[in-house]
């Protein structure tokens, strides 16, 4: 049996948007950063869809990891689920076994087992107490949005290609203030004449068309966390956009719908 279009897309988001965020843990998270310092290897992982292979892997170089589109010609380790749709309940934190190959490298399998579960930060159930896994879940789940974004129209969805066909060159800009620094956390989604592409960082050579500005981490993780809606995070100052709200509200809602999708 074929996989439901929306459950294809929902694996192509993962492996576009929600993979590389793994970056961040690597950079970020102290135990990840050392586990991985001198980790050279490539892991591949897919699903079977109708005979045919929906994967992408990772290939890890001291600290670094690159995610790429497609299967691997050499994998250390491959894991392959035998449907997209179960593939897609484990990233959502529920409970599928891949056929694993590759179990020689056990030291390699062990630590991208990690590294998948340290994902699981960005699920609505994961609550971290302390500053350091509340700043790592806000900057995971802003990197991984804007990027679902962006790929969420590149993937073809009708929806929001008509969204970004109807704006000339427009930055929706995200930042999260801690202290002094108003840029503590900060990333963007631009979109130009129906092409889009996020980045990491403030974008300089153009002033936001929206600026979703989040006045500290635990205002953000309210936000994200759905504790309050977006309106409510406004009204007690836990968020202010500065621009136009009509597509505020439109980014808000597929940014919804993402979430819905990922998490």
């Amino acid at each position: 049996m074929s996989a439901k279009p929306q459950d294809i897309m929902t694996a192509k988001l993962f492996f576009n948007a929600a993979f590389p965020v793994m970056q961040v843990l690597l950079d970020d998270d102290p135990k990840m950063k050392e586990k991985f310092k001198d980790v050279i290897g490539t892991v591949q992982f897919g699903a079977k869809n109708d005979g045919e292979l929906l994967a992408c892997h990772l290939v890890f170089n001291c600290g670094k990891v690159t995610v790429m589109q497609g299967p691997a010609e050499n994998p250390d380790i491959t894991m392959t689920f035998p449907t997209i749709a179960k593939m897609n309940a484990l990233l959502r934190g529920g409970t599928a076994i891949p056929a694993i190959r590759g179990l020689k490298n056990f030291s390699l399998l062990t630590k991208v087992l990690s590294l998948l579960m340290g994902l699981m930060i960005m699920s609505p159930g994961k609550r971290p107490k302390d500053f350091a896994g509340q700043s790592l879940k806000v900057k995971m789940s802003l990197y991984m949005i804007t990027r679902a974004l962006s790929q969420y129209n590149k993937l073809g969805d009708p929806s929001m290609q008509e969204f970004c066909q109807r704006q000339p060159d427009r930055i929706y800009q995200f930042t999260v203030e801690h202290g002094d620094d108003k840029d503590y956390i900060a990333c963007y989604l631009r979109i130009k004449a129906g092409k889009s592409k996020s980045g990491h960082g403030v974008y300089t050579r153009r002033s936001p068309f929206v600026h979703f500005r989040f006045l500290s981490v635990e205002g953000a993780m309210a936000v994200l966390l759905k504790d309050v809606e977006f309106v409510e995070g406004v009204g007690k100052g836990y968020v202010e956009t500065v621009g136009s709200p009509e597509y505020a509200c439109y980014l808000n809602d597929y940014m919804a719908i993402l979430q819905g999708m990922l998490t």
